[in-house]
């Protein structure tokens, strides 16, 4: 399973539910029952004040100030799909002007165990500047924010609290696949192994990630005895939150599937 630090450890455990929930009107008067007052919350349980208080405990808050963050605040709430929102940012909140945002569903995978499944994340430095050893990846508005571990880390903790058994992710693009498969497993080995093969190619080119995304987007990338640009095709990532889970993708078996689909897939590089 991917790496939590003993500190992040330690905060979790010592994170109650009275903190995390704190704001929540459990001792509700008549008036609050007859006119459905009830603080939102972030997956039916954090409040604002709660996530507030995780992001200070981890440390998140004192990371953002060394990146030139001074005040910090939350938003959060539901999407009309359902989805949850949440929006860390320096107020006033303006268009596009976030430093992190996370979009995630309750589900179930296979209809079998409960997942989390994250919609979008997206973290920004909307102070920083693209740089030539930090270029802009496709999609990118603003540098990243260099926080991505940590923000996974702690999405993990916040799966693990609300007894999710994985997190769930299906990229659009090869680099988020790339980056997202330090710590997830594809449900397919198939497609880890299409990944590993392209992965392949970008080194053999001595590309950065930055260079061979944006040869993906400028159709550049094509698949051996097929004449058109090959696009990445979004699958499904998934990332253990229990042991019985992580030995089932964890194998031998699933290791050799990989290696053996890497070896099938060629891709080549069209130059101009």
């Amino acid at each position: 399973m991917f790496n939590i630090p003993l500190k992040f450890r330690w905060v979790y455990k010592h994170l109650t539910r009275a903190e995390l929930t704190s704001g929540c009107a459990y001792e509700l008067s008549f008036s609050d029952i007859f006119e459905e007052k009830r603080e939102e919350r972030f997956l039916d349980f954090y409040t604002k004040n709660g996530i507030k208080l995780a992001l200070k405990r981890y440390g998140m808050i004192n990371k953002l100030r060394e990146k030139g963050f001074n005040e910090i605040d939350v938003k959060i709430g539901k999407r009309e799909d359902g989805s949850d929102f949440l929006v860390v940012f320096e107020p006033p909140l303006r268009k596009d002007r976030f430093v992190a945002e996370l979009v995630v569903r309750k589900t179930s995978f296979k209809d079998i165990f409960p997942v989390l499944k994250i919609e979008w994340l997206c973290l920004q430095n909307i102070n920083g500047k693209f740089t030539k050893e930090k270029p802009r990846l496709p999609g990118q508005n603003y540098p990243g924010l260099g926080l991505g571990k940590e923000a996974l880390q702690l999405i993990m903790l916040m799966g693990i609290r609300l007894k999710f058994h994985a997190l769930l992710n299906n990229p659009e693009h090869f680099h988020n696949a790339y980056i997202y498969s330090v710590a997830f497993y594809f449900d397919n080995p198939e497609d880890f192994g299409k990944l590993k093969a392209l992965e392949r190619l970008m080194k053999e080119e001595k590309m950065t990630l930055s260079q061979f995304a944006w040869a993906m987007e400028e159709e550049k990338v094509f698949k051996e005895g097929e004449d058109k640009p090959y696009k990445w095709e979004p699958a499904i990532q998934i990332l253990p939150l229990r042991t019985y889970l992580e030995k089932r993708y964890n194998t031998e078996e699933y290791w050799e599937k990989v290696e053996y689909f890497s070896q099938k897939y060629r891709f080549f590089l069209k130059k101009e």
